[in-house]
């Protein structure tokens, strides 16, 4: 691949593909494990995480690196999973396709259509609309926007002054290229589908929906975590759980603190 000069901004859009459309996940553990390397390698290198979807055969990135150290941090996370991944499934060879592609994104409206085009991976590829799809940085903006700036994986902050307003990104995101606007989905539906992958999250994590509020408080705090990592709101989580609000905030600091504090010691 051609060199590509570093932006003025520091924003670059990256994506990585399977060798041949390999699949890269097969499971939502892998998934995860995929998303607590990105952080890691990203974090160790002061790369910063502006957006993310993961789909089964790629990954599309928006990431911010001033410090010219992006190569890096992505050749070690491509690496480490390729090799756990083949380790795993007892393949060989080269699980992604060369290495990473990225475009330097150098005025601000370049980086919203980026973050926007992330978004709209799955939706374009027919698989589920934006806001349903559980595996990108979509929800954590929703989250962000709603003050909860707690454990992510993707840093909005840096680009949420470009939209002004939850209305103004939710607008941006779910509209077309060509000006048109999708078709709203049926809010019921919705609201039935997220709790439908709640209580799929939950059983993956031991324990029904509705068991979380009875079950042993290491058991329901895993969940609870769990399911805010997923993206989530403290609300959501509350209402599906029957956990007040309160214990579920005082849950999600508790470990955002010792997260930090880890960090921190490193």
């Amino acid at each position: 691949m051609q060199r590509v000069w570093r932006t003025v901004t520091g924003f670059y859009h990256v994506w990585a593909r399977g060798t041949g459309r390999q699949m890269i996940f097969e499971s939502y553990e892998e998934r995860w494990e995929f998303l607590e390397l990105m952080r890691e390698c990203c974090r160790d290198a002061r790369v910063t995480i502006v957006a993310w979807c993961l789909m089964n055969d790629h990954v599309d990135l928006v990431l911010l690196d001033y410090e010219d150290e992006m190569s890096a941090a992505m050749q070690r996370l491509l690496l480490t999973y390729a090799r756990r991944f083949n380790k795993r499934t007892g393949r060989t060879g080269c699980l992604f396709r060369e290495r990473f592609e990225r475009r330097s994104l150098d005025t601000d409206w370049q980086v919203m259509e980026a973050v926007r085009s992330v978004h709209t991976d799955p939706q374009e590829a027919g698989i589920a609309l934006i806001e349903r799809y559980p595996w990108s940085s979509f929800a954590e903006y929703l989250r962000a926007y709603d003050n909860d700036m707690t454990r992510g994986f993707s840093d909005p902050s840096c680009v949420l002054e470009l939209f002004g307003s939850a209305k103004a990104f939710i607008a941006y995101s779910l509209s077309t290229p060509d000006g048109c606007e999708p078709a709203m989905p049926d809010l019921e539906e919705t609201e039935w589908e997220r709790r439908a992958f709640a209580d799929k999250l939950a059983m993956g994590l031991g324990v029904k929906l509705n068991g979380v509020k009875a079950a042993p408080s290491a058991q329901r705090n895993i969940v609870i975590l769990g399911l805010h990592d997923a993206g989530f709101t403290v609300r959501q989580i509350e209402r599906y759980t029957g956990i007040g609000k309160s214990t579920v905030s005082r849950i999600v600091r508790a470990y955002t603190k010792v997260d930090a504090q880890a960090e921190g010691s490193k």
